[in-house]
């Protein structure tokens, strides 16, 4: 088969910050086959980013959200949905399909053999755990933070026939557009999490002190995110009336656009730490139930607790308990909702953060 010929499928069904860490997979598979079709099975909600990767890739959509719960094909009318997907990837004609997901619970293993197996494609590539019979070419998966995300995307992407590349997520910045109003010199706060889990999210009085902080240096606080960061907003307002609000005013090249030109992002574990990764900006992300061995935004090193390290592009910011990370940890999901107390991000200071913040606008 001429490399023209070639078909890849991605399935990828995840939000914004899982799918930027793919993208040095992506672009592995782009460099090794640089004539193939490279279509990638993404949610409605994430489809905007693809263009962003570059690569020339082709979004699939599919509203996986429906499909979470096993049950959801007794009903008629997602059965039949799923029946159409299907029937559309398998006359699609595709070679190989990487599967860019840990198997981690019984119902997702089975959504993704039915997935995988609809293409009728000669190649599925993934991670094994134990659950991935139906692949043909397995990674081994050493469990949540044995390696970090870019690194396992970027081994299967390998395993499928992918050439090694620079593990650093990028995008494509020429795509990013002028936002006019932004402060000549400004730090960005990124206060919401989403909602998948909530026990991520710092308290947003402590982002105020953060935003006071910031301004008494001279920086002007923007602060982003999408509508679940109204309320939050609102709250470091009225601690530091100066900061400048574009919670929900932005799409998602001016949201790159606005991180691009920061001194610093600031936030906890999510999308906007990963996209300040993928543009090289200073960051400082809190982590607190979630596996930072997993998920922190890649290059950023650790603080802990008041220590000091040297200057750096990224400092992820926690303080270490026994029951940390109680959130994709081993082959578990864990608990998205943390504990009831959730200590280990109570016991991140405000003083915490704004040395580490000193330590990266130091080096930036």
């Amino acid at each position: 088969m001429g490399a023209t010929e070639r078909r890849i499928l991605v399935v990828k069904l995840a939000d914004l910050g899982d799918l930027l860490i793919c993208e040095p997979a992506l672009r592995s598979l782009r460099a090794a086959y640089p004539d193939a079709s490279i279509d990638v099975v993404v949610p409605p909600s994430s489809a905007a980013l693809l263009p962003l990767l570059g690569h020339g890739l082709r979004a699939v959509t599919f509203p996986k959200q429906l499909f979470d719960r096993p049950r959801s094909l007794a009903r008629p009318d997602r059965l039949m949905m799923g029946a159409r997907f299907g029937l559309s990837l398998r006359r699609a004609g595709y070679d190989t399909v990487a599967l860019l997901h840990h198997l981690t619970t019984n119902a997702g293993a089975v959504k993704f053999r039915w997935l995988t197996r609809a293409t009728g494609a000669p190649e599925i590539v993934g991670l094994d755990n134990g659950r991935g019979t139906f692949l043909t070419t397995r990674v081994q998966d050493l469990g949540f933070g044995a390696r970090h995300e870019v690194e396992y995307m970027l081994a299967i992407a390998k395993a499928a026939g992918g050439v090694d590349v620079d593990p650093a997520p990028r995008i494509d910045q020429s795509l990013l557009p002028h936002v006019p109003g932004l402060p000549r010199d400004y730090a960005v706060i990124y206060p919401a999490t989403g909602p998948y889990s909530p026990a991520r999210t710092w308290a947003a009085e402590r982002y105020g002190a953060i935003a006071a902080a910031v301004a008494a240096r001279g920086i002007t606080p923007v602060i982003v995110g999408a509508k679940d960061a109204l309320e939050p907003s609102a709250i470091i307002r009225r601690i530091a009336p100066d900061a400048l609000d574009l919670v929900a005013s932005t799409n998602l090249p001016g949201l790159a656009a606005v991180l691009k030109g920061s001194r610093v992002v600031i936030g906890a574990d999510s999308f906007a730490g990963h996209l300040a990764a993928a543009l090289d900006c200073p960051r400082v992300t809190v982590f607190g139930p979630s596996n930072r061995d997993a998920w922190r935004p890649w290059g950023s090193q650790d603080v802990v607790e008041a220590s000091q390290v040297a200057a750096t592009r990224g400092l992820v910011v926690y303080h270490d308990l026994p029951c940390q990370p109680c959130l994709y940890t081993g082959f578990r999901l864990g608990r998205p909702a943390g504990c009831p107390t959730r200590t280990c991000m109570a016991l991140v200071t405000v003083e915490d953060v704004v040395r580490a913040i000193d330590l990266v606008i130091g080096g930036s």
